[in-house]
């Protein structure tokens, strides 16, 4: 596994799902952890999602034998469901009462997750550890977005495809670590402009 490559990604233009990029999520992880959803309309997605099946499907076939008959392969995306919509100034009782009546429906999307762990701790303890965070910038002038970047901005990623057994589960995938994000429109402070501009990156999508 050590020797395995790991595949570059572009990701297709989407909207971002509860989005942690300028800022590491430490709610679960004392560490942190920079991560986002994408929305992505299912036919804009087809080439993506083949380009991340056959990197998972290339990494399970070098496993050993028994493996490979004992392990499912994890999906590389969800569906995407309709979520309550909430009144500016709805109260937390309001907003339960909402979500009581909302019935989810599929939005004809799908979910791609992303993530970077803001501290790694290398397994060989010869290795110190370190801090990371995705590189994010504005597609209009390629300045670095250093706010706030909230639900609802249009965004794509750049990264690396990593992949990973789970013994326990008999389970095989990959996960998509966020190295840099491109914020086309964004919300919470200022448009990202147009989609132009692409830092320095080949698109290797």
């Amino acid at each position: 596994m050590s020797d395995f490559k790991l595949d570059a990604f572009t990701s297709p233009i989407g909207t971002a799902v509860f989005p942690w990029i300028t800022k590491a999520d430490t709610r679960f992880n004392a560490d942190g952890v920079y991560k986002t959803e994408l929305s992505v309309p299912f036919e804009e997605a087809q080439a993506f999602v083949a380009k991340l099946e056959k990197a998972r499907d290339d990494f399970i076939a070098t496993l050993d034998p028994q493996k490979q008959a004992q392990y499912n392969a994890v999906p590389v995306y969800t569906e995407e469901y309709s979520r309550p919509e909430f009144p500016a100034d709805a109260t937390d009782e309001e907003k339960d009462a909402i979500r009581a009546a909302h019935t989810p429906e599929p939005t004809g999307n799908v979910l791609f997750k992303f993530k970077l762990n803001a501290r790694v701790t290398p397994r060989d303890e010869s290795k110190e550890a370190f801090s990371q965070q995705p590189i994010v910038i504005s597609a209009e002038d390629g300045a670095a977005v250093e706010g706030p970047v909230y639900m609802g901005s249009v965004v794509r990623v750049k990264g690396q495809i990593a992949p990973y057994t789970n013994a326990m589960s008999k389970m095989a995938g990959i996960t998509l670590r966020m190295k840099a994000v491109q914020v086309i429109e964004r919300v919470g402070g200022g448009d990202g402009g147009g989609s132009g501009f692409w830092t320095d990156f080949d698109d290797n999508s």
